[in-house]
């Protein structure tokens, strides 16, 4: 059981949530604002660990924003056409 709740965990929150919301958020907010040697630290690895901790605290962190307020947006769009 504790290995099924550790593979949700790591699926849940690890891949989806950090890994789709926030690694591609933040590729198309670079990919909009043109910053293409931004891109290029995104996608390939660095030699630096502090570089390498800098850049996955910020993915996650724009992970789990996008991933909040998509549902906060979801929950608007459902109050607007079904509650009105």
């Amino acid at each position: 059981m504790e290995v099924f709740i550790e593979f949700l965990f790591e699926l849940i929150f690890r891949r989806i949530i950090v890994g789709f919301f926030g690694y591609y958020t933040l590729l198309l907010v670079y990919k909009i604002l043109g910053l293409k040697e931004e891109i290029t630290k995104l996608q390939f690895r660095t030699k630096s660990r502090g570089e390498e901790f800098g850049k996955g605290c910020l993915i996650g962190i724009v992970g789990l924003i996008s991933f909040t307020l998509t549902f906060i947006l979801i929950g608007k769009i459902y109050d607007w056409i079904f509650l009105y």
